[in-house]
């Protein structure tokens, strides 16, 4: 078996999936969408996306990404910002290192366009081992939130994780629920599922599942035409879902003040198959 600090580093991922939702309550509702998402090293992005066809980091092209999409004002590169959540989240003891290398699971712009519903940061340890994961949440209101866990030693994927909700999403459902995370970082395979609890009680199951495809020159075209505006429809099909929700009855749910603070870091562990917090800010 080949140690994981030996292990080669894939810097640049593309994954065609599905994202699934279901609404568990009184008002049963069921999406499933086709996407795709990147996956991308942001040690060298630049470097990293120079030979990839029809697509560019922090540039104009079919398919990009961009850091400013993912980051407040003020920094010049995606990896101080994400190493400075993880530091305010307080996941990290001061005597402990912040992971160095992190890797981002996001939508790609297309055509200049994108929204993403959820990104996903993960931070890896000298040994290549998952030490934490960031989870960056925006609404159809320009806010965003995350949660950072740390990943206790020893922890093989799928990685299991849980905290309060505290930031606004859905404005049909209420803000006194549970997360529950299932996590599988992308290799050949990429899948999140988010189990949202309301009173112990299933309210919403959101996942995505993705497998990897072979880059190419081709491949690139056939996902454009695949997806075509595929950050425009995400956004009309979050209205739209919407929509529907409320002719089903849902209740409107006032929206809050965003958390006085970016980040909630929550340092979790599983014992028998059980999720303890050992300690949240």
């Amino acid at each position: 078996m080949i140690p994981p600090d030996e292990q080669e580093i894939e810097p640049f991922k593309c994954y065609q999936g599905k994202v699934y939702h279901q609404r568990h309550d009184a008002i049963k509702h069921r999406l499933v969408y086709k996407v795709f998402s990147v996956c991308l090293d942001l040690t060298n992005p630049a470097k990293t996306t120079r030979d990839i066809p029809f697509f560019s980091f922090n540039r104009f092209n079919l398919f990009s990404l961009h850091e400013k999409d993912h980051m407040e004002e003020g920094y010049e590169r995606l990896t101080e910002y994400v190493q400075d959540l993880l530091t305010c989240s307080g996941i990290f003891s001061s005597n402990e290192e912040v992971p160095a290398r992190i890797e981002m699971l996001a939508y790609p712009r297309f055509l200049g366009r994108a929204f993403n519903p959820l990104t996903v940061f993960f931070c890896y340890g000298k040994n290549q081992e998952v030490k934490a994961i960031l989870y960056q949440v925006r609404n159809t209101f320009g806010q965003r939130h995350h949660y950072a866990f740390k990943i206790s030693d020893g922890l093989s994927a799928p990685y299991r994780h849980s905290c309060d909700k505290c930031f606004y999403v859905s404005p049909f459902i209420e803000m006194d629920c549970h997360y529950t995370f299932k996590i599988t970082p992308p290799k050949e395979t990429v899948s999140i599922t988010i189990n949202q609890a309301q009173q112990q009680q299933a309210l919403l199951t959101a996942s995505f599942r993705g497998r990897k495809l072979k880059i190419s020159r081709k491949a690139m075209l056939a996902l454009a035409l695949s997806y075509f505006q595929m950050g425009g429809k995400i956004l009309a099909a979050i209205h739209w879902e919407a929509l529907k929700l409320w002719i089903k009855g849902a209740a409107y749910q006032q929206r809050p003040d965003p958390p006085a603070v970016p980040v909630t870091g929550i340092t979790s562990s599983i014992s028998n198959n059980k999720i303890s917090k050992e300690g949240a800010s």
